[in-house]
């Protein structure tokens, strides 16, 4: 029966593998018809679907599977199928699958077409291959390349100079990222005797219950969280991720709605690793706390749609970074579900966008609460989440960090009923925002619950918080509270020198991406 299973883990390299097949078969000219090409392409993937659907299945009414290595010792393929790995999967063929038709349609009479279609199958292969991953070895050369099939994706237009200086940009900070988890990859090899990653997450565990903690390890922690903040866009370099719209819109539902996950995808898969590092903890939450707070001011500064949803998915990527910082990996995980599907939607109809909000008339409110209403209104939020958890039977003060967690949704809703509620708003409108923020309580915590009955064992629990992690989970939630008072009297502020010059800073992105620029040129000059 082990045996069974085992083999039956084997069937999880069908769909990358097959993808793969069809991009080289497409390159070589063996399938010369871009119409032949795509019919393959998108009968993968449903069939892909239905084979992870099946091992999805398995993995819930049986546990994990692990196939047997596939080469010679510790060096192989190996594909580890647990919760995690199977919902990762399902997401990614699922939107690769839809952007394989919505690119059939978008670049229809493009004589390169085949071409894209074979560069997308190449990158979805290695995507999955990457999130099955069992082995060390096998996840860094699955990283790399995402990374390399993505890059080809990314100068699809060769003549466009600006999507040429990006994807120059994604490459350089890459190359960083790829150094610094083989180096991780190597110093776990070496500390704890295996390349097995089930292996490495348990032992990992054991050193974290017992206090002996390998030096090895705890360096590994902190380079696969510079690993992942780089590959998720991280401030400051996230300027990259701006520059990257000159690519077929498929391209950019891709990079936002799936591989800017791989950083979280990377901290939550070695969460117990990560626990044993409290430097690591707290990079998470300082790089993650600042970029969220910097990514979604600077989102409403832009004028671009396509330049403001970069914006809104570094915040996005940053806000769970920080929530793995936090602990809550079963939440990360779900926000990042929810973003993936919301992103790859936002981005294959952002087309529509301006004709929808010129048709729908929606105008900008600049009324502001009196402090006596933004009081109310907290107090409001608070009353609501203290509501539902009571009814639902969650104890929001069991774990420092999911309390943490908490209190940032709360002050969330409550910016959203102050939006709903100020000044001469009608009846109807403060009753439907009041009424959204419940359900929205109502669905935050169902989803939190149902995220931990789901992943269960396969992503590490909430660990309990030193005292300097503890302080900067709370300096975060002070720094939320802060931008949200701000974010509510900035009608009043707007109009002010000092505001405006720091407008200019913020619409800039703090010249961050300037910076950068001129450190490529410089390096370029020099050789």
């Amino acid at each position: 029966m082990d045996v069974l299973v085992s083999n039956l883990a084997l069937l999880g390299y069908l769909p990358p593998l097959l993808l793969m097949a069809v991009a080289l078969l497409a390159a070589i000219n063996l399938l010369p018809s871009t119409h032949l090409t795509f019919q393959i392409g998108r009968l993968i993937g449903i069939g892909s679907f239905l084979i992870l659907l099946g091992i999805g299945i398995v993995v819930f009414t049986s546990g994990p599977i692990v196939s047997p290595t596939i080469g010679v010792g510790e060096i192989g393929f190996v594909a580890r199928f647990d919760a995690l790995s199977v919902v990762m999967s399902w997401l990614v063929i699922l939107l690769g699958t839809l952007l394989i038709q919505f690119s059939r349609n978008y670049l229809d009479g493009d004589p390169r077409q085949k071409v894209f279609f074979l560069r997308l199958y190449l990158t979805i292969g290695t995507v999955l291959l990457m999130v099955s991953s069992g082995n060390l070895w096998q996840l860094v050369l699955a990283w790399i390349g995402t990374s390399l099939a993505l890059h080809e994706l990314l100068v699809f237009y060769p003549e466009r100079s600006r999507a040429i200086r990006a994807a120059r940009k994604k490459f350089v900070v890459a190359r960083i990222g790829d150094i610094c988890l083989i180096i991780a990859a190597v110093l776990l090899a070496s500390d704890f005797g295996t390349t097995d990653i089930g292996m490495i997450r348990a032992a990992a565990a054991s050193a974290l219950a017992t206090g002996v903690i390998p030096t090895g390890a705890a360096i590994a922690a902190i380079l696969i969280v510079i690993t992942a903040a780089l590959k998720s866009a991280m401030f400051p370099f996230h300027g990259w991720l701006l520059e990257v719209m000159e690519t077929p819109t498929p391209v950019s539902a891709l990079l936002h709605a799936g591989l800017l996950n791989a950083g979280i995808f990377l901290v939550v898969r070695f969460g117990e690793l990560v626990f044993l590092s409290t430097p690591a903890l707290i990079l998470l939450i300082v790089i993650g706390g600042f970029t969220a707070i910097f990514a979604s001011s600077a989102m409403i500064t832009q004028s671009s749609v396509k330049v403001s949803l970069a914006y809104s998915s570094a915040a996005h990527m940053a806000f769970m970074l920080m929530l793995c910082g936090f602990g809550a990996h079963t939440v990360a995980i779900m926000h990042l579900i929810a973003h993936s599907c919301y992103k790859a939607h936002a981005f294959l109809s952002s087309g529509s966008i301006i004709e929808y909000v010129r048709n729908t008339g929606i105008q900008k409110l600049d009324k502001v609460p009196n402090p006596l209403q933004l009081l109310v209104n907290i107090v409001l939020a608070i009353a609501i989440f203290l509501a539902v958890a009571t009814a639902l039977g969650i104890d929001v003060t069991k774990r420092p960090a999911e309390t943490a967690m908490i209190t940032i949704f709360m002050i969330a809703v409550a910016y959203l009923i102050v939006k709903g509620t100020t000044g001469q708003a009608p009846l109807y409108v403060a009753s439907r925002t009041i009424g959204m923020a419940t359900l929205v309580t109502i669905a935050f915590f169902i989803l939190e619950v149902v995220a931990e009955a789901i992943f269960g064992s396969a992503v590490a629990v909430y660990p309990p918080l030193d005292p300097t992690t503890f302080t900067m989970v709370i300096v975060s939630v002070i720094a939320f509270a802060l931008v949200m008072i701000l974010s509510v009297y900035l009608p009043i502020l707007k109009d002010r020198p000092a505001w405006r010059t720091f407008y200019v800073h913020l619409k800039n992105g703090f010249y961050a991406n300037t910076l950068f620029d001129r450190f490529i040129d410089t390096f370029r000059l020099a050789r």
